[in-house]
């Protein structure tokens, strides 16, 4: 890249716009005018003050032959679109002049790339010129020309694409799959992360996300993420994704740890979009849905020696923007290009779905309405099974698809209150958008970027996840990502979220195309009419996007839940168990017949709840009463008072609350006196106005009972009271450690110790939090060490 070049380039850069005006009626005036002052504003841009806002035409100059281009968006949201467009028409043109040097072999980086699911976002990057000047060619099937013609047809200005989900980019998901690019589906943790790498000059981002799959490099396991025969013939090929095997402590190749290492690429132009900027180049996004990484994308690119395009809607004065709303520094950007106003339809809509919506990009909050109810179907059946996992406090990711069911009948049973629902752009609490819209929450508490909230999911932030499954194996291996050759969708963010959540739920419909069942919906009973033409559950998946031996060797928790049977895959057995059938179902012809293995049938095999197949609504108890979140330890006369969800609106609630709460504590300390007690006060809410009565009537209860009293919120409640039933102070460490080293060789396995945690405290270990606590052997020497090191740190 020839970097003086194209800041020279961008100085000399044009003053007008897309529709080349001089006077848009988009750029924002002085805010500090006064309205009586507004009519004599000029909004001319003022040759000195425009130094870095250009043509679309000027900006996409700046491209040069076999740079990296990296582009913002997600799915329908946040697609820079004119910036777009104006590098495809470039392209076209020059191949109609004939000429030879110009912008082309683009390698291309993306997550979850912007697309339509026709013809624009990355769409308007896999058009092919027509020598003839017509509509464009979009290469692949149905050109209706002869091998000869084909074989010197023009090429598309990429040369290689390396993205996360293409299932909204199919015309350049054809040219992966007919071969005329060259093709990689990673996950879109690991590419957000990769760019963040180059930004720091990093040789890459290394996680263990992707081992086991098809991303997984290692011959027999994967391809690297190969999507064609022109990425596995590629010299890049063998870089991109790399096995690293690190060890720890000073007896390094003693105890070693596989990881993935996902290649950092120099970014030669980064395309973004913002939704306002001064002339010096200040980005501000208050009218977006998402922060899809434009940030780091800019700094790669600026660190790269490269260049940062920035699309906007509007333009204001400089120093109008306050510091903290600015995203992006005017330092890192060389190009603005502003889209007139009557063009905000076609080129700058917050999605493809909505022009703007002020609820997902966090301007405003409406009021909760009630989520639409799914009527009774396959899917609400699976939504219903799934929900049932549900617990309070807990972070939660809901897939697209089946998944968005959750919500649905969580809404439904008055559940959404409480819990936090995530996806993976960033978006915290709130309701998901669905279908297409999927990325922004309507409501959110906060939005993060997304490759925060992959750092998020990645070091086990959520606690479960409900994602979708194509098809699953004997072993449990779940594939979403590609179905056939002629199909490429990609894993999106389901790599990283499934192999980073303790709790998985995936959910299916038992067979596809063709599926027909009915209910009766009194009784709770259900049958199939017809099953579909396509069983799921296969002895092989076509791609493996999720890995049960990988889930069981991380101690993951893992369920498939159908609208006729549930599955879960466990240590004791390296086949799905069967757990669960519904009423109604022929365990034979109905679910053994339906798959292609035969699964382990659980000696406890269970029957689905009848309320999950009746009209009526479940009524989830979600919570338990008051005497059920009360929890008396007599060893230390200390008592633990869970208070989550519990909401008190009026004088009455709060007098049956105080009465009950003294009932439940004066047999206690009547026998053994005053107790000491532990609260968690997280997630209660006392309505304003009450906060006198609730303190005088609290108060009397506390002299009455309490010797002392601590208040929690969340964690710290759960490590405090996980530290009074470990009782650590009489933590018999000699007598504990023959009950974990089952095989009785001296020393405590990793697999040991994960299982006699679990057994003995109840904690779930997380894998990076086992290999911390393994890093040397476990001996009887050092056992109560590690076990109060656990209990300190893993609670």
């Amino acid at each position: 890249i020839d970097s003086p070049c194209r800041y020279a380039a961008s100085s000399r850069a044009s003053f007008t716009t897309a529709s080349g005006k001089n006077s848009p009626s988009h750029i924002c005036p002085d805010p500090s005018a006064h309205s009586s002052d507004r009519s004599r504003t000029s909004l001319r841009i003022p040759p000195h003050a425009a130094h870095k806002v250009c043509s679309p035409a000027d900006a996409v100059s700046l491209v040069s032959r076999k740079d990296t281009i990296c582009v913002s968006g997600f799915v329908a949201q946040g697609s820079p679109d004119l910036l777009l467009k104006a590098l495809a028409d470039r392209y076209e043109q020059e191949y109609r002049e004939g000429v030879t040097d110009g912008v082309g072999d683009l390698t291309l980086v993306f997550g979850g790339g912007p697309g339509d699911w026709l013809d624009r976002g990355l769409n308007y990057l896999a058009r092919i010129p027509n020598e003839r000047g017509d509509d464009e060619q979009t290469g692949g099937e149905g050109s209706g020309e002869d091998d000869e013609t084909i074989e010197s047809a023009p090429k598309p200005m990429i040369r290689r694409a390396i993205g996360s989900h293409y299932g909204q980019v199919p015309l350049l998901g054809s040219l992966v799959v007919d071969g005329i690019i060259s093709g990689w589906t990673l996950p879109m943790g690991s590419i957000s992360r990769m760019i963040r790498a180059q930004a720091t000059h990093a040789p890459g981002h290394i996680t263990t996300v992707g081992l086991g799959t098809y991303v997984d490099p290692t011959p027999g396991v994967g391809n690297g993420g190969a999507a064609n025969d022109l990425a596995l013939q590629s010299p890049l090929h063998s870089q991109l994704v790399t096995k690293l095997s690190i060890g720890y402590g000073p007896e390094g190749d003693k105890m070693k740890t596989d990881y993935l290492m996902y290649k950092a690429l120099p970014i030669h132009v980064a395309i973004i979009r913002a939704t306002t900027a001064d002339s010096s180049g200040n980005l501000s996004f208050e009218h977006e849905s998402l922060l899809c990484d434009q940030r780091i994308m800019a700094t790669a690119a600026r660190n790269s020696g490269g260049v940062v395009l920035a699309q906007v809607k509007r333009l204001c004065s400089v120093g109008s923007l306050p510091s903290r709303q600015v995203g992006i520094p005017g330092a890192m950007v060389d190009c603005v290009v502003v889209v007139d106003e009557e063009d905000h339809d076609e080129y700058h809509p917050m999605s493809y779905t909505s022009r703007h919506d002020p609820v997902l990009s966090g301007e405003i909050k409406t009021p909760v309405e009630d989520v639409p109810k799914m009527p009774l179907n396959e899917r609400k059946i699976i939504a219903r099974r799934a929900s049932m996992a549900l617990k309070p406090g807990k972070v939660v990711n809901l897939g697209i698809g089946l998944p968005e069911g959750v919500a649905s009948v969580a809404g439904e049973e008055d559940q959404l209150d409480f819990v936090t629902l995530t996806t993976e752009p960033g978006s915290f609490g709130g309701l998901p958008a669905s279908g297409r819209s999927f990325g922004p929450s309507a409501n959110a508490d906060a939005l993060v970027e997304m490759n925060e909230q992959f750092d998020f999911y990645d070091g086990g932030g959520l606690d479960m996840c409900f994602l979708g499954a194509a098809q699953v194996s004997a072993k449990g291996d779940v594939n979403v990502s590609r179905m056939s050759p002629d199909r490429l969708t990609g894993p999106g963010g389901f790599i990283d979220i499934s192999q980073s959540t303790r709790n998985i739920c995936f959910l299916c419909t038992f067979t596809a195309k063709g599926l027909d069942i009915a209910f009766d919906g009194k009784a709770g009973n259900i049958s199939i009419v017809q099953d579909g033409r396509i069983k799921k559950f296969v002895n092989e998946v076509y791609e493996r996007t999720f890995s049960g031996d990988e889930a069981v060797r991380r101690g993951q928790k893992v369920f498939y839940v159908t609208e006729r049977a549930v599955f879960r895959r466990t240590a004791v057995h390296d086949v799905l168990e069967l757990v669960e059938i519904a009423p109604g179902i022929d365990l034979q012809r109905d679910v053994l017949d339906q798959m292609e293995f035969v699964p382990v049938i659980s000696d406890d095999l269970g029957v689905m709840d009848r309320r999950l197949f009746k009209y009526d609504k479940m009524n989830i108890e979600l919570f338990g009463s008051l005497r059920d979140r009360v929890k008396w330890h007599p060893d230390g006369h200390r008592i633990f008072i869970d208070l989550f969800g519990i909401s008190l609106a009026t004088e009455a609630e709060v007098d049956w609350f105080v009465r009950s709460l003294d009932d439940i504590l004066q047999p206690i300390t009547k026998e053994r006196g005053a107790v000491a007690c532990v609260v968690n006060y997280d997630g209660f809410d006392l309505r304003t106005g009450l906060e006198e009565k609730y303190g005088e009537a609290l108060e009397k209860v506390e002299q009455k009972h309490y010797r002392s009293v601590k208040r929690y919120s969340g964690k710290a409640f759960r490590l405090a009271k996980l530290r009074e039933k470990a009782n650590v102070q009489r933590w018999d460490a000699d007598a504990s450690f023959s009950e974990f080293d089952q095989n009785g060789d001296g020393i405590v396995t990793p697999e040991e110790l994960r299982r006699g945690i679990r057994k003995t405290f109840g904690i779930k270990l997380k894998q990076a939090e086992l290999d911390s606590l393994c890093r040397t052997d476990i001996t009887r020497q050092n056992f109560n060490d590690i076990i109060l090191e656990c209990l300190r740190t893993c609670g």
